[in-house]
């Protein structure tokens, strides 16, 4: 049986028989788009007859001002997954290292261009799992570990938040890993999709880390923190080098009119991101509540920074559960297909109250 992809409702609706969905498979803002993307979008709609600017320069532009980068230093691309094929293809990397469970379009784009991949597993605790560096000792054994596995190393997905984790990278981390990357001659592709749902305190970004490491992309997602999947907008960041390379082997109409406009007025709404991240929070402390509430002992729900979380299952697999709930009309993610993650798992999003007062209810009804 094929395995549902997150946010695949018309699959969905042909499996399950019905055409009214609770989705928490894909782990998109329900809140959003700023309400300003709507009035744009229809005012924007006449533009359909024109092609796309091919620059996009203003909503690189606006992006510069936003993210205080060069314009030379940002590309749009048709959401983030194009710009990962785009930059793979680009550079061709012999030996990839992917750290597992991850997002699979990473593999995807590695063995497209017929690169040899290799695997660093984390497991369900993602970047928690690997020593934390807090002593001199601790720092010494991390640098060991990195240089070992960088080792003839051509490039490393990393993310952070990771997906399906939850978890961060810490700077320091990252620091050392930049260093030894840079040592190997090694291609550093940084994943920072779910950055905008991390609190205050945990929100950083790699791109402080552009103009000393020629070798370090950063790539970051506008259609999940904006509600804007279905239009698919993605901004890479790197050095002007890196994106005129880049600029050789992709579509030079790949973000369309109708993108642009609503990229370019959801950076523009500064209350929003404060707002959502309210929202999320209120939602997900109320779902983290109501589980333990529930006190059910075959499921254990594993904490995450971020707008989703992972569910482990101790009594029968977790094919049966996602089957089960989408009989319910609630759509999860099974993990069963993410390598290096041990055991029955399904992922969840945080979405409203009463979404996840239904998740609750549904797994009641299993159980």
């Amino acid at each position: 049986m094929r395995r549902l992809h997150g946010g695949n409702l018309r699959e969905a609706e042909e499996r399950f028989g019905k055409n009214d969905f609770i989705d928490l498979s894909a782990n998109i803002n329900p809140f959003g788009p700023p309400q300003g993307v709507w009035k744009r979008l229809r005012s924007a709609l006449p533009e359909i007859i024109h092609y796309p600017d091919p620059e996009n320069k203003r909503l690189t532009q606006k992006l510069s001002e936003q993210f205080k980068l060069l314009p030379e230093q940002i590309l749009v691309g048709n959401g983030a997954g194009e710009l990962l094929f785009t930059l793979t293809l680009a550079l061709k990397p012999k030996k990839v290292l992917i750290p597992v469970p991850g997002f699979s379009e990473y593999e995807r784009a590695a063995r497209a261009v017929g690169a040899e991949v290799r695997y660093m597993k984390l497991g369900v605790k993602g970047w928690d799992s690997l020593p934390q560096v807090k002593t001199p000792e601790d720092k010494n054994q991390y640098i060991t570990l990195w240089q070992q596995l960088l080792n003839d190393c051509d490039l490393i997905y990393l993310n952070s938040p990771h997906n399906p984790t939850g978890s961060v990278l810490r700077v320091d981390e990252l620091k050392i890993i930049l260093e030894i990357a840079r040592k190997s001659n090694c291609w550093i592709v940084f994943d920072e999709s779910f950055y905008d749902f991390l609190d205050n305190d945990l929100r950083w970004t790699a791109r402080i880390f552009l103009e000393e490491n020629p070798k370090l992309i950063v790539i970051y997602s506008m259609t999940k923190f904006f509600s804007l999947p279905g239009i698919r907008l993605g901004v890479l960041f790197s050095n002007q080098k890196v994106l005129d390379c880049l600029q050789r082997f992709r579509d030079p109409w790949s973000v369309n009119v109708l993108a642009e406009e609503a990229g370019i007025e959801a950076v523009a709404d500064s209350v929003f991101p404060m707002e959502v991240r309210s929202k999320l929070k209120d939602s997900k402390d109320f779902f983290y509540r109501e589980f333990e509430r529930a006190k059910f002992k075959a499921l254990t729900l594993h904490f995450t920074h971020v707008n989703f979380a992972l569910i482990e299952i101790k009594d029968r697999t977790s094919l049966e559960i996602v089957e089960r709930l989408g009989k319910l009309g609630i759509l999860v993610r099974n993990c069963d297909s993410f390598q290096g993650i041990e055991g029955q798992y399904i992922r969840v999003a945080i979405k409203d109250k009463e979404s996840m007062k239904r998740l609750i209810e549904g797994l009641q009804a299993i159980y």
